[in-house]
């Protein structure tokens, strides 16, 4: 089968090239517009000392905020992703000023350079996206897996619909199968596909060129980080232990500490008018405290602002919140959209019971329940519970336990300082996305998702 080529690193080098011309120019627009085409030479030296780091810092942020990786967001994003990444490229740029002692170097040149930034690269971005999007086309995707194929399908037609077209949906056990790979581009094989059948169609599309994606099991997350070592001439991988070194630990622990009590600081003016409000609104509790788990499977009281009516669970007893959920208040609709309501856990997290970023704390209810069902649930408390995480970046309050255990094990089969830094700062990207927020639904079938959009995918059981 004959497959698009795909953009070569030339390519990519070239587009971020004409990003930091892009960059550069804005800044020397703006220096043009402030002083009227004639910028004095003591204005227009810092320029020139910080123009390395503005490089550096933008190329930082671009990859933090995803502006390296377009093809699967949507225009909107890129604009919010761009934004970000400006918007962070001008507080930067601000304390590398203060830091080389380049105060002469006019503010409003950094507010003019912003704000011609955010339209260059917004329509640069959105022109890259279009060649990227044209250059890679809609494929055929197979999906094979027996029950949790479904949750693959309806993941694809909800989000990657204009990327990935759905052509067969098919059990292992089928005997066409191979038949049926052959007139697809992408197959997608799901962690319930035994480890025979999986290395036998790995083989094949190995051999065919063709591109396969896979929903990992627990052997598949083992193996992350896994180094290359040997018994004489037998070549070995050694799995990497799912455990942090005390040394990772330790510096962990203090960048908790410093991050929490900057944050304390800086949002504690934030958190006093989230606190008078709720206690107008209702005149109820402001501070609720709930059981959650961390590291070694210990509990702990999680404090969080209260965003629900008072007494929530009393009848129902512990019950996941639900979009559109009737025991949540109005105000609490906001903070919980905005986050705010975690705020007061950078207590929890001075004190030694979560970390900045790490997989969200459970209620022991449904740690236990979740244990019962999803045997890899337990490698969860290996590490403290985290006000942030790798699953609320790339996925969802609703994302099923299974696919956030998943993301907590990569986590911490990957873990660095920096990793933990780049997930604090895409933290900041999410707050603003409702999708990110919304509660578990109860989704309809795939049946009815295929017969609604009246598409043509076979499915063979």
């Amino acid at each position: 089968m004959k497959k698009n080529a795909p953009l070569t690193n030339v390519y990519e080098f070239l587009f971020t090239i004409v990003d930091i011309i892009l960059v550069i120019l804005a800044i020397y627009l703006s220096y043009m517009i402030k002083f009227n085409f004639n910028p004095p030479r003591f204005n227009y030296e810092p320029f020139i000392i910080t123009a390395p780091f503005t490089i550096v810092i933008y190329l930082i942020f671009m990859y933090v905020y995803g502006l390296s990786d377009l093809i699967k967001q949507s225009i909107s994003e890129i604009v919010y992703s761009v934004f970000l990444t400006i918007i962070m490229l001008c507080i930067s740029t601000m304390a590398v000023t203060f830091f080389l002692r380049a105060f002469s170097y006019p503010r409003m040149v950094i507010l003019y350079s912003s704000i011609i930034q955010i339209v260059l690269l917004s329509i640069w971005k959105s022109f890259v996206w279009k060649i990227k999007r044209t250059m890679y086309g809609k494929k055929d995707v197979i999906i094979i897996g027996s029950t949790n194929a479904e949750h693959v399908a309806k993941k694809i037609l909800l989000k990657q619909n204009d990327l990935y077209n759905i052509k067969y949906i098919c059990h292992p056990d089928v005997n066409k199968i191979v038949d049926l790979i052959n007139e697809v581009e992408i197959v997608i094989l799901c962690d319930d596909v035994k480890s025979e059948f999986k290395d036998y169609i790995l083989d094949k599309c190995l051999v065919e060129q063709k591109s396969i994606l896979i929903v990992p099991a627990m052997s598949d997350l083992a193996l992350l980080g896994s180094k290359l070592n040997k018994i004489d001439d037998l070549p070995l991988l050694r799995a990497k232990p799912l455990c942090l070194t005390t040394e990772e630990k330790a510096i962990k622990r203090v960048l908790d500490v410093i991050l929490a009590v900057i944050g304390i600081v800086v949002t504690s003016p934030f958190m006093l008018i989230v606190a008078i409000i709720i206690k107008l609104s209702d005149g109820g509790n402001v501070l609720y405290s709930q059981e959650r788990v961390t590291d070694g499977g210990r509990n702990f009281n999680l404090v969080k602002f209260r965003s629900m009516k008072m007494n929530a669970e009393k009848l129902s007893g512990p019950v996941l919140a639900t979009d559109k959920d009737p025991r949540i208040t109005k105000v609490g609709r906001i903070i919980r959209a905005t986050r705010m309501d975690e705020l007061p856990q950078l207590l929890n997290i001075l004190k030694g019971d979560m970390s900045i970023v790490g997989p969200r704390p459970e209620r022991p209810f449904y740690v236990d329940k979740f244990e019962r069902e999803i045997p890899d649930y337990k490698y969860r408390t290996v590490v403290k519970a985290g006000l942030t995480g790798l699953a609320q970046v790339l996925g969802k309050y609703n994302t099923t336990p299974e696919d956030k255990v998943r993301y907590d094990i990569m986590y911490i089969k990957n873990y660095s300082i920096l990793l933990d830094i780049k997930l604090i700062f895409q933290t900041i990207k999410i707050i603003f996305l409702k999708e990110s927020t919304e509660g578990v639904r109860e989704d309809i079938s795939l049946e009815e998702m295929i017969k609604n959009r009246e598409l043509d995918i076979k499915i063979y059981k």
